[in-house]
C-alpha cells in the first residue's frame, strides 16, 4: 500500500502545481505523467488498489488530453504530441480503458485519440501499431451507451478522412494478402469472401453503417471515404471488388427491405387530412391519407440514400459496377421483384404495399446508375441485359466476382420480368377493385413520367416514326376555344384570365423543366411520338376516368396528375388523344381568293390563313376530349334537374378554397361563393396564342387543392354562405339552424349515378350520363337500390367536389396546351403555305 500512497499523494502534488509555460516545461510534465500511466499498467491488480488506480489514471489521462490540447491550438512547435506519438503512449492508454471497464476513462480515451488523429503528427495515422491499438478500443470497448458508441465510431470516420486526403497512410490500416500467401496456405478465396484481417477498420464501420443517429452517419460517411479512395489505390480497388463489400450491402439493403410491413392509416392519431379529402365520402377511409409506413420505411430508405451516396462518391468504375451488379442480382432479382410478383391485391393484401414501396424508391432516388438498373430491369429491357458481352474489357477482379455472382444467381430459383413485367403489374393495378392498388398504381405511373421520362414510352406505347405534326395557331386556338368552353360551361368564372394566366405560368415552368431532361438514347429523333390508341394502359386511364364522379376525390386527383404528366412530357406528343391531328382539320374556302393567289402570289392571305380556325368531325374528336364532354354533359343535366346547382358549385368551390393564401389571387375572385355566382351571360374572353405568353419561371403551384390545412368537415354554415346570397335571410336563429340541417342533409344525401332510366322520365340522356329524379333538388336512392355497390352512387356533396376538381382540371390541362404551342414549337408559321392549300379545303 505504501507504492499506492506515494503515487496518490504524487498526483496531489501534480494536480496543484502551475501549468508549465515553456514548451520544455511542458514537455516534462508531459513525460512525467506518461511514465504515471505506465506504471499504473505494470503494478498491483488488488481489488481496493485497483479502484484507486483507475481513478488515478483517469486523472492522468485528462491531464494528458489537456496538455495535448492546448498545444495542438498554439503555434509549432509540438513537442508533447510528437512524444505522444514516439512514446506510443496510446497503447497503454488502450490497454487501460479496456481493462478498466470504467466508462469516464474510456470517453476520456476517445478524447485522447481523437486528438491524436486530428494533429496531423507523424507516426500517429500511419502506425500500423496505433492502427491496431484503435481498431482494438472500437472492436472490444465495453458501449453501453449512445454517446460512448457515437464517440467510438467518430474515431474511424476520423481515419476514413485522413486516408481519403492522404492516401499514402492507408497501408497502416489495410494489409490485403497477396496472391502467393493465398496459395501458400492452400485457401483459393472466391469473390464476395469476407477478409476481416485486411480491412478491419473497413469491417468495423460495416458494424454500423445500417445504426441511426450519429454512430450511422459517422459510419456511413466514413466508409464512403473508404470507397472513394479506392480510384487511387489499385490494391484497395482490386480488394474491394473482391472482397463482400457489395454482398454486405446488398443483402443489408435486402434484410432491412424484409422488415417492411402492411401499409397502414393513420386517421387514429387525427392526421391533417387535406382541405379537399375532408369533403368527401371517403375522409375517414384508409385512402384519404398517404400510407403511413412507420419506422422500418424510414430505416430502409436511410440505407438506400447510403447506396447512392456510396455510388455518387465511388470514381472506381469497376467498384461501381460490382455494387450494381450485386444490387440486380441480390436485390432486385431475389428479392424485389419477386415481391411484386408475388403480392395479393385480395382485401388487405400486399400489392398496394410493394406499389407504394417501390413508388417511394422512385421518388427518392436521385443516381442515374440505380434508377437504370431498376426500371430497365423491371421493365424487361433488353439494354439491361448486356452485361457479359463486355466481360473481355474487364478486369480479372472483375470478371471473376461476375462469375461467382453469376454462379450464385443460377442456384436460386427466379422468376423473369420478361414474361411478366412492370408494365402488366401497372395494368392489373389500374383494373384492380382495391383502391388503395389503383391509388398506389396512380402514384408510381406519376413519378416514372415526371421524374423518369425517358422510360415513359415503354410503359405507355407510342407509334414509332410518326412524330407530331405542328398546327397553325388559328388550329390551335379553336383547340383552345373547345377545352375552355367546356370549363366555362361547369363554372362561369368572371376572372378567368387571372386564373388560366397563373395555370399558364405553372404550366410553362413544368415544360421548361422538361426541357433539361435528356433524350432517350434509342436513335429515335422524331419526337414527340404520337400515343397508340389502343394501348391498355391509355385506355385504363380513360376507363378510370369515367367514374369520375364516383370516384374518391384522391384517386381523382392522382388520376388528373397522371394525365397532366403526360401531356407535359416531350416525349409524347398530343395529337390523336387529346388534340385533333392536324391531317384532319377542315377549313371553310375563303371566298374572293383564287387557288392561284392563295398558294403562291398573295402572301397577305397567307398570313391571314395562319389564324383562320378550323372545323373537324365528330369521328375525329380525340378519345380523352370526347369522354371530358360526356363528363362535361352530365354536369349540364344535373344543372337541368337541380335549380341551384350553380349556387351549389359555387359555394363548394369557395369552400374548398377558402384556406388559401391571401396572395392567391384563387383566393380572392375563383375563392369566393359571391363572385362566382354572379350572372352567367358574360362569357370570358378565351386566351389566345400568340397574345400573351409571357411566363415568368419559378412560379409555385397555385393550384391548392391538397393544402394540408384542416377545416370543419361538413360545416354546415358555412356551406349555406351561398345559399343565401340569393334567398332573405332567417327570421331567427331557430330558422338558420333549421336551414343549416337541411343543407346539411341535401348534401350528404345518395346522388343517383347509375345508366339506367329514371323513374321521371323513362330515360336518359348521352348514353345515361345523368338520371333524372323525382326530387329535383336532391337524388335519393330508394330501397330497392340499397343493393347496388357503393361505387354506383355517391353524395350530392361528393359530386360537387369531383365537378370542381373537373373543371381545375380543364384549366390546368388548356394551360399547357398553349404553353407547348410556343415552348415545344407545336403551334407557329413554318409551312403554311404549304400546309394549308386551297385543294384540301
Amino acid at each position: 500500500m505504501d507504492f499506492w500512497s506515494r503515487i496518490i499523494g504524487g498526483s496531489r502534488s501534480l494536480s496543484k502545481s502551475p501549468r508549465a509555460s515553456s514548451p520544455t516545461e511542458r514537455l516534462t510534465a508531459f513525460k512525467r505523467t506518461c511514465n504515471t500511466l505506465q506504471q499504473i499498467w505494470r503494478s498491483s491488480n488488488s481489488t481496493a488498489a485497483e479502484q484507486a488506480a483507475i481513478v488515478h489514471a483517469r486523472h492522468c489521462i485528462e491531464r494528458l488530453n489537456s496538455v495535448l490540447g492546448d498545444e495542438s491550438r498554439g503555434p509549432a512547435p509540438h513537442p508533447c504530441l510528437a512524444y505522444a506519438a514516439s512514446s506510443q503512449i496510446f497503447v497503454t492508454v488502450t490497454k487501460l480503458a479496456l481493462s478498466s471497464y470504467d466508462e469516464a476513462m474510456l470517453r476520456s480515451a476517445t478524447v485522447l485519440f481523437n486528438t491524436l488523429i486530428d494533429s496531423e503528427v507523424d507516426g500517429v495515422v500511419d502506425n500500423r501499431l496505433f492502427a491496431r491499438a484503435l481498431v482494438d478500443l472500437v472492436r472490444r470497448a465495453d458501449k453501453k451507451s449512445a454517446d460512448i458508441e457515437g464517440r467510438l465510431v467518430e474515431l474511424l470516420f476520423g481515419v476514413a478522412n485522413n486516408i481519403r486526403l492522404q492516401p499514402n497512410i492507408l497501408p497502416a490500416w489495410f494489409a490485403p494478402r497477396t496472391d502467393d500467401e493465398d496459395q501458400s496456405t492452400g485457401s483459393v478465396e472466391f469473390a464476395g469472401t469476407m477478409r476481416t484481417d485486411d480491412f478491419p477498420l473497413f469491417y468495423l464501420l460495416v458494424e454500423w453503417v445500417h445504426h441511426a443517429g450519429r454512430a450511422g452517419d459517422f459510419a456511413r460517411t466514413g466508409l464512403l471515404y473508404l470507397i472513394e479512395t479506392a480510384s487511387r489505390s489499385k490494391d484497395l480497388e482490386r480488394w474491394l471488388i473482391e472482397s463482400d463489400l457489395a454482398t454486405l450491402m446488398a443483402t443489408g439493403l435486402g434484410a432491412l427491405y424484409s422488415q417492411l410491413g402492411s401499409l397502414t392509416s393513420s386517421l387514429d392519431v387525427e392526421p391533417e387530412v387535406p382541405h379537399i379529402i375532408s369533403h368527401s365520402d371517403h375522409a375517414e377511409q384508409e385512402t384519404a391519407l398517404p400510407p403511413a409506413l412507420g419506422a422500418s420505411m424510414d430505416s430502409f430508405m436511410a440505407y438506400l440514400l447510403f447506396w447512392q451516396d456510396t455510388i455518387d462518391h465511388c470514381k472506381s468504375a469497376e467498384v461501381v459496377a460490382t455494387l450494381l451488379d450485386h444490387f440486380q442480382v441480390l436485390f432486385l432479382e431475389q428479392l424485389l421483384y419477386p415481391s411484386l410478383l408475388e403480392s395479393s391485391d385480395v382485401e388487405g393484401g400486399s400489392t398496394a404495399a410493394v406499389l407504394t414501396y417501390l413508388y417511394r424508391i422512385l421518388a427518392s432516388v436521385d443516381q442515374d446508375d440505380l434508377v437504370q438498373r431498376i426500371l430497365l430491369f423491371l421493365l424487361a429491357s433488353p439494354s439491361g441485359s448486356d452485361v457479359h458481352e463486355k466481360k473481355k474489357n474487364m478486369s480479372a477482379s472483375r470478371r471473376k466476382s461476375l462469375d461467382v455472382l453469376a454462379a450464385f444467381s443460377e442456384e436460386a430459383a427466379r422468376p423473369s420480368p420478361s414474361l411478366f413485367n412492370l408494365r402488366d403489374l401497372v395494368l392489373l393495378g389500374l383494373q384492380s377493385p382495391n383502391r388503395q392498388t389503383v391509388l398506389a398504381t396512380l402514384r408510381l405511373l406519376t413519378v416514372i413520367l415526371q421524374r423518369y421520362s425517358s422510360f415513359a414510352t415503354s410503359l405507355i406505347r407510342t407509334n414509332p416514326g410518326q412524330p407530331a405534326k405542328q398546327r397553325t395557331i388559328g388550329a390551335l386556338n379553336a383547340e383552345l376555344g373547345q377545352l375552355l368552353t367546356l370549363a366555362t360551361s361547369i363554372i362561369d368564372e368572371p376572372t378567368l384570365d387571372q386564373s388560366f394566366d397563373n395555370y399558364l405560368k405553372d404550366a410553362s415552368w413544368i415544360l421548361e423543366s422538361r426541357l433539361c431532361i435528356p433524350l432517350p438514347d434509342n436513335g429515335s429523333e422524331n419526337l414527340p411520338l404520337e400515343i397508340r390508341q389502343e394501348d391498355p394502359i391509355f385506355r385504363q386511364l380513360l376507363g378510370c376516368l369515367e367514374n369520375f364522379f364516383t370516384n374518391t376525390v384522391i384517386v381523382n386527383l392522382a388520376l388528373t396528375e397522371v394525365l397532366m404528366s403526360i401531356a407535359s412530357s416531350h416525349l409524347m406528343a398530343l395529337d390523336g388523344w387529346l388534340l385533333v391531328d392536324p391531317a384532319k382539320y377542315e377549313y371553310a374556302r375563303v371566298d374572293g381568293v383564287s387557288e392561284e393567289d392563295d398558294s403562291s402570289t398573295d402572301i397577305l392571305n397567307q398570313v391571314h390563313s395562319v389564324y383562320r380556325q378550323p372545323s373537324w368531325s365528330s369521328t375525329d374528336t380525340p378519345a380523352l376530349t370526347a369522354l371530358l364532354h360526356r363528363l362535361v354533359d352530365r354536369v349540364q343535366e344535373w344543372r337541368k334537374q337541380i335549380p341551384d346547382f350553380d349556387i351549389l358549385i359555387a359555394a363548394r368551390r369557395g369552400l374548398l378554397h377558402e384556406d388559401d393564401e391571401p396572395s392567391d389571387p384563387l383566393g380572392q375572385g375563383p375563392g369566393t361563393p359571391a363572385t362566382r355566382s354572379a350572372d352567367r351571360s358574360s362569357t370570358p374572353r378565351t386566351p389566345q396564342l400568340g397574345t400573351d405568353q409571357g411566363a415568368p419561371r419559378g412560379r409555385r403551384d397555385l393550384r391548392n387543392l391538397t393544402s394540408p390545412q384542416r377545416s370543419n368537415v361538413g360545416s354546415p354554415l358555412q356551406e349555406n354562405a351561398a345559399n343565401t346570397l340569393h334567398s332573405p335571410p332567417p327570421r331567427d336563429a331557430s330558422e338558420a339552424r333549421s336551414a343549416a340541417e337541411e343543407l346539411r342533409k341535401r348534401l350528404s344525401a345518395p346522388f343517383l349515378l347509375d345508366d339506367r332510366p329514371s323513374s321521371a322520365n323513362g330515360s336518359t340522356e348521352n348514353g345515361g350520363q345523368g338520371a333524372a329524379q323525382t326530387d329535383p333538388e336532391v337524388a335519393i336512392i330508394d330501397d330497392e337500390e340499397e343493393h347496388k355497390p357503393k361505387d354506383a352512387s355517391a353524395t350530392l356533396g361528393h359530386v360537387l367536389t369531383n365537378v370542381v376538381i373537373l373543371y381545375e382540371f380543364l384549366l390546368e390541362i388548356s394551360a399547357v396546351v398553349q404553353a407547348r404551342g410556343t415552348l415545344f414549337e407545336e403551334a407557329g408559321f413554318q409551312g403554311v403555305g404549304l400546309s394549308v392549300q386551297v385543294d384540301d379545303l
